[in-house]
């Protein structure tokens, strides 16, 4: 392949990405025994009465149908001017692709790594996606020869390509974006897909539009600095090893839910940025993959199924989408992200599962973290000499139109190169901090009290570069605010868990539903009573002015249906209802019911009320 005229690469970068310079002077038409052959002529070029257009021509030979008829020189445009400036592949050495350079309609260069799976068929995905990214192709010859060009001569360089959004590459020195890479190794590295670039990660105004009519704003507005936080936290996730999650802010309607939503996604992009609870968990699955390593921002949990969202929550905070089998019945590569997750809605989490019937679990609720919005004015504490709330909402949307995309690219500028500093040291003097503020030792709150620390990390790091503009501090504060909400949702002792509160009320439900048709009283003689027991649960004794219900090992599995047994025993034990297990390391108690010798597990009432 010859490539003439290119303005674009001269120097070191022509020699890198294999262009051969040809002087004005030069013949550019290939000879009859260089034939065949392709030429990508930049611009319009005459030689030999002829004016060729920009683009890729494919200089052939065609012979006679004599032995001494004369061979035919040929020439077609296939394009518009198209480069192959490099061989992609992953770091397994699989993926393989193509960097393609080309000027679109409008005379402007663009790069995209294009999959070489998909020149297999007729290629009318391929010429789809160049077209639309403003490629000229030819309806005839150019349909058969785009192909063959693309794989007529493999590039001497080579560059990793990335499959989605995120780190790429080892040391974390390059970030992958749609349109761009960022950090020291970017120029080894490209994004690869199957589609050209998206709208989400978008830029408009400028960073300086957004640090003086958003960033400026949050100051003083801890829930506003909390959502930013959010949103700075996707690429920290990977710097810290944390698992994906984030926080679901929620409370009544028009507090200013959404305009934080919108605040956070203006980090990276626009209007398109953002997405919807009103989609299936297919969907958010794929939503979490192209949000990798960044924010995932959904609006409005009241539309979602109600039965979904416990999945969706576990899905979504494990980083990895479901085992799905390909054409041919094997197993197909799992879908995997790491992604900082904001959600809002009028509704809890808890609140939302309970109307689908559903209960949130222990490893939910440390997923997605319920956070109350309420403050002085909606979500706002701080006006800053704007009328009220309404009037501060409007001013942070409209804000949020016209200044986005630039803060997280300017945060990547400086993250990529920040090697020098620890982390997870620092994550740990700020989780001891919010930890200062959690009664007792329940692990459910020092596991939310980390997902808070890594937050306010990744705001004062943003601080720390400039790209806030807040003083030192703001961001941990506002991760405070947030976990003081969060505990304030969960009460104290041993509701600050909310599998332990969910737990206990199962039994107390169960014995509501049940004391008097499958217990009876384990000291009375009354053998009619006894018979009109069916499927037995266990009995119930009066006990220092309490009653103790005794189930028996069937009855108390059942009433702790949905939860790991022994957890639900400790948590049990934990809420003061079962005594501690003896020195066997056994719960239920050897009792004697009616001359019969049984374990049985006892449970006060009196000590459910006294917790309730």
């Amino acid at each position: 392949m010859l490539t003439l005229n290119n303005s674009e690469a001269t120097g070191a970068e022509a020699e890198a990405v294999n262009i051969v310079q040809v002087s004005e002077a030069a013949s550019l038409i290939p000879g009859e025994t260089e034939r065949p052959k392709f030429v990508v002529i930049d611009d319009w070029h005459e030689e030999g009465g002829f004016n060729y257009r920009p683009g890729v021509w494919h200089f052939g030979i065609k012979h006679g149908k004599g032995s001494d008829a004369p061979p035919t020189l040929t020439k077609q445009w296939v394009c518009s001017p198209l480069h192959i400036d490099a061989v992609t592949t992953d770091a397994r050495e699989g993926n393989y692709g193509r960097l393609l350079r080309f000027k679109t309609t409008l005379g402007k260069w663009k790069t995209w790594a294009m999959p070489m799976e998909m020149l297999r068929g007729d290629c009318s995905d391929l010429r789809g996606e160049l077209l639309g990214m403003g490629v000229k192709i030819d309806t005839g010859y150019g349909r058969n020869q785009l192909a063959a060009y693309l794989q007529d001569k493999e590039p001497k360089r080579r560059i990793e390509c990335a499959l989605q959004t995120g780190w790429a590459g080892a040391g974390h020195q390059a970030f992958v974006l749609p349109d761009t890479v960022i950090g020291p190794k970017a120029a080894a590295v490209a994004y690869q897909s199957g589609e050209h670039a998206s709208e989400e990660y978008a830029t408009a105004g400028t960073l300086a539009g957004w640090q003086e009519n958003i960033a400026a704003l949050a100051v003083g507005n801890p829930m506003l600095v909390l959502g930013l936080c959010v949103a700075f936290a996707g690429p920290v996730l990977a710097r810290c090893g944390q698992e994906s999650g984030g926080v679901h802010l929620f409370g009544k309607s028009s507090t200013g839910k959404s305009s934080i939503l919108k605040a956070a996604c203006s980090v990276w992009g626009g209007a398109g940025y953002q997405r919807s609870w009103r989609t299936t968990a297919n969907g958010l699955e794929g939503a979490a993959a192209l949000f990798n390593d960044s924010l995932l921002a959904l609006d409005e949990i009241s539309e979602a199924d109600p039965r979904q969202v416990g999945e969706v929550v576990y899905m979504l905070g494990n980083g990895r989408g479901k085992q799905r089998a390909g054409r041919t019945g094997s197993a197909r590569a799992v879908t995997r992200w790491l992604s900082s997750v904001l959600s809002n809605g009028e509704n809890s989490i808890v609140t939302t599962m309970a109307a689908g019937g559903q209960l949130i679990k222990a490893g939910q609720s440390v997923r997605l973290l319920d956070v109350h919005v309420q403050r002085a004015h909606g979500a706002w504490d701080n006006l800053h000499h704007l009328a009220d709330g309404t009037e501060f909402s409007n001013a942070i949307k409209q804000a949020a139109t016209n200044d986005y995309g630039h803060a997280g690219r300017a945060f990547l500028e400086k993250l990529t190169r920040d090697h020098d500093g620890n982390f997870r040291d620092a994550l740990d003097k700020i989780k001891v901090q919010l930890e200062a503020h959690i009664t007792g030792s329940e692990g459910q709150a020092k596991r939310v009290a980390a997902r808070f620390a890594v937050l306010a990390l990744a705001g004062e790091l943003a601080t720390d570069y400039g790209v806030t503009g807040w003083e030192p501090g703001e961001a941990i504060n506002a991760a405070a605010v947030g976990f003081a909400a969060w505990q304030s949702e969960r009460g104290d002792s041993w509701r600050v868990n909310s599998e332990g509160g969910q737990i206990v009320e199962k039994i107390t439900g169960f014995i509501e539903r049940h004391g008097d048709s499958r217990f009876s009283d384990a000291d009375s003689d009354d053998d009619h009573r006894a018979a009109l027991v069916r499927d037995r649960a266990g009995w119930w004794r009066n006990a220092d002015g309490g009653r103790v219900y005794l189930f028996n090992k069937d009855g108390m599995r059942e009433a702790l249906t949905g939860f790991d047994f022994n957890r639900a025993l400790d948590a049990l034990q934990q809420a003061g209802l079962i005594s501690a297990p003896g020195a066997m390391g056994e719960r239920a108690k050897n009792l004697r019911i009616r001359g019969r010798a049984m374990k049985l597990y006892a449970v006060r009432v009196d000590a459910i009320e006294g917790g309730a």
